[in-house]
């Protein structure tokens, strides 16, 4: 694509529009968005970003909130000081709802954002306007602000720079994103913005009109170089499922000891049952406290009262709760005998909420990708719902009941959306069984169809599993 260079904000206009196209992920068309990009010299960027979407989805107004169940479209760049070498861990974030508020970030990687003053977010001069079937924003990037982050820059013809754009669009069901630049990744777990169309100043011109040209019509993330493999999913691969199951305990043992007061996220299912025996056999040796510990759990049967022996209420006491000195009053489930589902979905995210959020999330994987009871889909299901169970899984869990007929047919369970909040996500998975939905999760594309395979946008995700599990995944 080509930008000009502009003398000014109002010549944004004729600039010819880039189209964002390329659905990452999410199941409908995204509704059809363009951008504007030009550079004025001595100044600094103008961006404008327009969506054709009517009565796009709007809740708050806070300049420093961050972007959640908006309809919003985001721009980031990456510039190389003057002093040689890139800094690619340093990006600058704008994103942007219809209200026009703007949540401007640059920091490394994704392990802190360090926010704009009043005095930068005003600087950028954000305005957007809604009309009856578009809306748009536009805003200005000076370059005293480019060089406080980047040093000097001096940019001209010939100066390179990376940048992305996207649209997202949400609602308490579902979230969408596309790009500009399309991106194509054999690695599991990229982070969508940190992955950048290439660009520099100058290439073609109209007389003493310079254009910005992006030759790359996407990235090979094989050919980066720019330090961000920590990033990537962590695989450990154990000889079997005792190994596995001590080195998933360990795990969860470091988070309880880094902080004494964390919030753990906890699953059931058979997989999970050899990690807490070894994080009791951890406490009976004195070396794990969980006094100060807080768990939320992910899912409870609907309508099973917590006497049964098949709810997950007695299945945590049974196996981890009643064994180690957790205080009963910090342990947490969904209550599976409200039969009004949205009070009981709200009260458990408002739960989630008032801890502060998951600081380590435990997950197994079911064998058609769904983490929880969150089942293949159109759409990923972002917040805690009920959800109807499906055919395979009532057939799982019948051996655990007299009949299929005594099975729940319904469950509360956190959302995608829930669990992608999660700080720390730990995925434990065992057996040959689970080695092609291993292979197609987590190295497949993303989609609804897989739950799992969300997890390849997590920031920090651990996978522990057995051989056999993983004995499907590519070289």
């Amino acid at each position: 694509m080509i930008v000009e260079v502009i003398g000014s904000k109002k010549e944004l206009e004729n600039v010819r529009p880039f189209h964002i196209g390329h659905l990452l992920w999410g199941t409908r068309s995204i509704p059809k968005t363009y951008g504007y990009l030009g550079f004025v010299p001595d100044e600094g960027f103008c961006l404008k970003m327009v969506c054709e979407e009517k009565e796009p989805l709007r809740t708050y107004e806070n300049f420093l909130d961050p972007v959640y169940r908006d309809s919003a479209m985001e721009a980031f760049f990456q510039f190389e000081p003057e002093r040689g070498g890139r800094e690619s861990s340093i990006y600058l974030n704008f994103e942007v709802n219809a209200n026009g508020a703007l949540l401007a970030a640059y920091g490394s990687g994704r392990t802190y954002r360090t926010y704009f003053s009043k005095e930068e977010l005003d600087a950028f001069g954000c305005t957007a306007k809604v009309e009856e079937k578009r809306w748009s924003f536009s805003l200005c990037i000076p370059l005293r602000i480019l060089e406080d982050v980047y040093g000097p820059l001096k940019l001209g013809r010939g100066s390179r720079f990376t940048c992305n754009f996207y649209k997202i669009s949400e609602s308490k069901q579902i979230e969408h994103y596309a790009s500009c630049f399309p991106i194509r990744s054999e690695i599991p777990s990229f982070h969508v913005p940190e992955y950048f169309g290439e660009a520099w100043i100058g290439g073609c011109s109209h007389g003493d009109t310079h254009l910005l040209y992006f030759p790359h019509s996407g990235v090979n993330i094989k050919e980066r170089n720019d330090n961000q493999e920590e990033f990537f999913m962590k695989i450990y691969k154990a000889a079997d499922y005792k190994e596995m199951s001590r080195k998933a305990a360990n795990i969860i043992a470091s988070q309880v000891i880094m902080k004494p007061d964390c919030v753990l996220g906890l699953a059931t299912g058979s997989t999970p049952i050899g990690t807490y025996e070894r994080l009791v056999e951890l406490y009976e040796e004195g070396d794990l406290d969980f006094s100060d510990v807080k768990t939320v759990n992910l899912d409870e049967y609907k309508g099973l009262p917590r006497t049964n022996d098949q709810s997950y209420y007695y299945f945590m006491h049974d196996n981890l709760f009643d064994k180690v000195n957790i205080d009963p009053a910090n342990t947490n489930l969904p209550d599976g005998m409200e039969p009004d589902s949205d009070q009981e979905c709200a009260r458990y995210e408002d739960l989630i909420r008032s801890l502060g959020g998951v600081d380590l999330q435990l997950l197994g994987l079911g064998h058609n990708g769904h983490i929880g009871f969150n089942e293949p889909a159109d759409a990923f299901d972002k917040e805690t719902h009920c959800v109807d169970l499906q055919e395979s899984t009532i057939e799982a869990n019948k051996r655990f009941f007299a009949s299929a007929d005594e099975v729940p047919k319904q469950a509360y369970t956190m959302g995608i959306g829930t669990i992608m909040r999660a700080k720390k996500i730990l995925i434990v998975v065992s057996g040959e069984d689970k080695a092609d939905i291993v292979a197609k999760a987590f190295f497949g594309p993303v989609t609804p169809a897989v739950p799992a395979s969300i997890l390849q946008m997590h920031g920090d995700v651990t996978l522990v599993a057995d051989a056999a599990a993983l004995s499907k995944i590519p070289e």
